[in-house]
């Protein structure tokens, strides 16, 4: 944009504004151009917003990748649950206790400690 803003800049002689007061009758109005075109000046390009801009996205890119990484990590733990799962209900049927146990075995902790303990029955 700047360079754009560059190009289309004017570039050409300053007004020569002595010579004008010489040539016009009305030398007053020459003077108030010249005061008017010296007070002009061009506004200040600096784009201190795109700065801060890129520097939000980088931070915003950073923790999507880091999103992305623990969605894929996470998708495939449930893969691998969901593949679990379908393995154990294609065999339910003619699956054993002790079978179940061992893909489990926290599960067989607890029931043998409430035999152990004599707690047949959630009350």
């Amino acid at each position: 944009m700047r360079d754009a803003m560059a190009r289309m800049a004017y570039k050409g002689p300053e007004p020569d504004f002595a010579a004008m007061k010489k040539e016009t009758k009305n030398p007053e109005f020459v003077e108030e151009f010249e005061k008017a075109y010296k007070s002009v000046t061009a506004p200040d390009m600096a784009m201190t917003q795109v700065d801060t801009l890129k520097k939000n996205f980088a931070e915003l890119e950073a923790q999507a990748k880091k999103h992305a990484t623990h969605a894929t990590t996470r998708m495939a733990e449930l893969e691998a649950e969901l593949k679990s799962i379908e393995a154990q209900r294609e065999k339910i049927g003619t699956m054993t206790m002790d079978e179940y146990f061992e893909t489990n075995p926290e599960l067989k902790k607890k029931i043998d400690e409430r035999i152990k303990n004599d707690q047949w029955f959630d009350v």
